[in-house]
C-alpha cells in the first residue's frame, strides 16, 4: 500500500518521460496539475488507438487458474468485475460522451496508473453507497475514483468496513457486507492491474512448468539472454507507448508486440491457444451472443404473445402469416443462440454447461428446442419457451453469474460431463415449457365467457396436450440423467448415491413431475384444471433443484457453498399473481366441456 501512497502524491511513475516531468516545477506541482486536469486530458495521457490495442489485445495471458486466452478476455473480464461494464466513458470537453473499450483500459492503466487514480472506474453497489459516501466520494452514476480510497495518510479508508465483513461468518454477513468485500476486490484488482499482476505474458523455459511468468516476478529460471529480455522488454515497450503517443508513430511498440508474440510461440508448449483459437475467442467477446439473442427474443416474443392471442379471437391472414414470420425470426435466433454455444464451446475446450452461467444459457436453448418442435401445434408453445429464455438469459447477464470462460476443475474432466449434465439441464428446458404453457392455458381459462368457451376450449385442451408431452419428454430425461449421474458419481467418489442436496431435490422433481403427470387419470374430475395448476407450481422443484441446491445449500454440486443469499424480491410478487390468476381460473373453468 505505500506505493499506492506514492500515486496519491504525485510521484511519476517509472513509464513517464523527461519532458513531462519537467513541465511541473516540483512533484507537489505535478500532483496538483494531475487533480486538475479534465477526464478528456486524463485519457489523453495514456490514450492508446484502437488500431494497437487490437495488436496488443491478441497476445494471450495466463490467469491465476491457469487458463491460457487473449489479453483482450482478460482485459474485459476485469473491467466487468471493476466496472461493471465492459467499456469505459467518460466526458469529453466538448460535452460528448467518449468510450474506452477494455484493452485500451487495460494497457493505460499499466501504462499511466497516475491517470486512473483520478479516473472513476471503480462501481459502487447502489445498496452501499449511502454508507460508503460517508468516507469517499462517488458518483451520481455509482463509481469512484481509486485515489478517494485512500486519504492523505494514506490509509485504506474502507479498512474497518473491510475487518467488520471479514470478522463474520460467511453465512451471516449482511448484503452491505458482501457488497463492501466486493468492493475491496475491485480496488485490489485495480491494484494488481497498475502492479502487472495480471500480465503473466511469458512462458516458463522449463517445459514441466506451466505457469507464466509476469514482469515483476522476481528472477525466474531463465538462462542469461532471456532474463536480460524479461527484464527489458516490457519497461522498453511502455516507454515506447510514451513516444509514440507524443509522435503518433506506432511502429517501435507494434515490433515489440511481434517479438512478445514470437517469443510466446516458441516457448507456449502444450498451454499455448492456435491463431483461430484466439480471433474467435475474441470475436466471441465482441459479439455478445447471448445478450444479443436474449433482446431477440424479447422483441420477437413480445410480438408472438400478442399476435397467439390474437389468433384466438380473429382470423385475420395478416395475424396468421405474422405468427408465422415471427416463429421464422424466432428460429433464427436460436439458431444464432446455438452458434453462440458451439462457438463458447471451441473456445473453452470443453462442453459448455460446466457452470451455472454455461448451464442456464443451454437450458435456455434447450427450451426454446421444445417450443420450435411443437409450434406446429400450436404458436403457444413457442412463446412459452421464448418466456423461459427471457428470463433464464436475464439471470444469466444479471449479477448472480459470472460469464468467465474457466478450466474445468478435476472432477468434471470426464466424457459423463458431456452426457450427463446434457442430459439432466436439457430436461429442465422441457420441464419449464409445460410449467410456463400451465400459466398460459390458465390465463385463457381466465378470458372464458359464455360466447366464447368453445373457442378457447379448443386451445386450452390442445395447450395441455402439448404440456404433457413436453413434460413427458422432460422427466423421461430427468429420470434417465439421474441414473447417469449415479454411474458418474460411482466413478468419481466410489457410491452410486450419496443424498446430496442436488441428487435428493432431483429425486424430488421427479417424483412430483411424475405424480402430475397422473392427475388427469386419477382425478378426471375438472381434470384440466388440477392439472395445469400443478403444473404450474411443480415448477418451484425445479428452480430449487437448479438455483437453490446452487446457491442455497452446501454440497458437492453447490456453487456457492452454503452462503447465505438474499431471496429475490420478485418472488414475493410473483408468487400471489400466480395464487390470484388460479383462482380466476378456477372459477372460470366451470364453463369448460371436460
Amino acid at each position: 500500500m505505500k506505493s499506492l501512497l506514492f500515486f496519491l502524491l504525485g510521484f511519476v511513475f517509472v513509464n513517464d518521460t523527461v519532458i513531462e516531468t519537467q513541465d511541473f516545477a516540483s512533484r507537489q506541482d505535478f500532483a496538483s496539475q494531475l487533480h486538475s486536469l479534465s477526464p478528456q486530458k486524463l485519457v489523453a495521457r495514456q490514450y492508446i488507438p484502437t488500431i494497437h490495442a487490437d495488436q496488443f489485445a491478441a497476445l494471450q495471458v495466463q490467469d491465476f487458474q491457469g487458463r491460457t486466452k487473449p489479453i483482450h478476455t482478460m482485459a474485459l473480464e476485469l473491467l466487468r468485475k471493476t466496472h461493471g461494464k465492459s467499456s469505459f466513458s467518460y466526458q469529453d470537453d466538448v460535452g460528448d460522451i467518449q468510450k474506452l473499450n477494455a484493452t485500451q483500459v487495460f494497457l493505460g492503466m499499466q501504462l499511466k496508473p497516475d491517470s486512473w487514480q483520478l479516473l472513476p472506474i471503480i462501481k459502487i453497489e447502489k445498496q452501499a453507497i449511502a454508507i460508503v459516501s460517508k468516507v469517499l466520494k462517488v458518483s451520481k452514476k455509482g463509481y469512484a475514483k481509486p485515489a478517494h480510497f485512500f486519504n492523505f495518510r494514506g490509509q485504506y479508508v474502507l479498512k474497518d468496513y473491510v475487518a467488520a465483513a471479514n470478522a463474520k461468518a460467511p453465512g451471516k454477513r449482511t448484503i452491505f457486507d458482501k457488497d463492501i468485500l466486493k468492493i475491496d476486490e475491485r480496488i485490489n484488482i485495480v491494484w494488481g492491474i497498475f502492479n502487472g499482476q495480471f500480465l503473466r505474458i511469458f512462458p516458463s523455459s522449463d517445459p514441466a512448468q506451466e505457469q507464466w511468468h509476469t514482469p515483476i516476478d522476481e528472477q525466474p529460471a531463465l538462462d542469461e539472454k532471456e532474463q536480460l529480455l524479461f527484464s527489458k522488454i516490457i519497461p522498453s515497450y511502455f516507454q515506447q507507448l510514451q513516444t509514440s503517443i507524443q509522435h503518433q508513430d506506432w511502429g517501435l511498440p507494434n515490433e515489440t508486440i511481434a517479438i512478445l508474440n514470437t517469443i510466446q510461440q516458441q516457448k507456449g508448449g502444450g498451454v499455448l491457444l492456435s491463431e483461430a483459437q484466439v480471433k474467435w475467442e475474441i470475436r466471441y467477446n465482441q459479439y455478445a451472443i447471448f445478450f444479443s439473442c436474449l433482446l431477440g427474443y424479447t422483441l420477437i416474443g413480445s410480438i408472438l404473445l400478442i399476435l397467439s392471442f390474437s389468433t384466438i379471437f380473429y382470423t385475420q391472414l395478416w395475424i396468421q402469416l405474422g405468427v408465422k414470420i415471427s416463429i421464422v425470426l424466432l428460429a433464427l435466433c436460436f439458431v444464432y443462440h446455438g452458434f453462440g454455444i458451439g462457438l463458447r464451446w471451441y473456445v473453452s475446450g470443453h462442453a459448455p454447461w460446466s457452470n451455472g452461467y454455461e448451464a442456464t444459457v443451454f437450458i435456455a436453448w434447450v427450451g426454446v428446442l421444445a417450443g420450435l418442435l411443437f409450434s406446429k401445434r400450436s404458436p403457444f408453445s413457442v412463446v412459452a419457451t421464448v418466456l423461459i429464455a427471457i428470463c433464464l438469459l436475464g439471470i444469466a447477464h444479471g449479477n448472480l453469474m459470472s460469464p468467465e470462460v474457466t478450466n474445468l476443475v478435476p472432477v468434471l474432466k470426464s466424457y459423463w460431463l458431456m452426457i450427463h449434465v446434457a442430459v439432466i439441464t436439457g430436461s429442465y428446458g422441457f420441464l419449464a415449457m409445460g410449467s410456463v404453457l400451465a400459466v398460459l392455458t390458465l390465463i385463457l381459462m381466465v378470458c372464458i365467457s359464455k360466447t366464447n368457451a368453445e373457442k378457447i376450449g379448443r386451445h386450452i385442451h390442445e395447450m395441455t396436450r402439448i404440456n404433457q408431452l413436453a413434460t413427458t419428454i422432460g422427466l423421461y430425461m430427468l429420470t434417465i440423467g439421474t441414473f447417469l449421474g449415479g454411474i458418474w458419481a460411482n466413478e468419481s467418489w466410489g457410491r452410486y448415491w450419496g443424498w446430496d442436496p442436488k441428487e435428493t431435490w432431483a429425486l424430488i422433481s421427479i417424483i412430483i413431475y411424475a405424480t402430475v403427470l397422473h392427475l388427469r387419470i386419477i382425478l378426471p374430475k375438472n381434470s384440466l384444471f388440477i392439472y395445469n395448476v400443478c403444473s404450474l407450481f411443480a415448477l418451484a422443484s425445479l428452480i430449487m433443484t437448479f438455483f437453490g441446491v446452487n446457491y442455497y445449500l452446501s454440497g458437492l454440486h453447490s456453487y456457492a457453498k452454503g452462503d447465505s443469499f438474499p431471496v429475490p424480491q420478485w418472488i414475493f410478487v410473483v408468487i400471489p399473481v400466480l395464487l390470484g390468476i388460479s383462482i380466476m381460473a378456477k372459477i372460470r373453468a366451470k364453463r369448460l366441456t371436460i
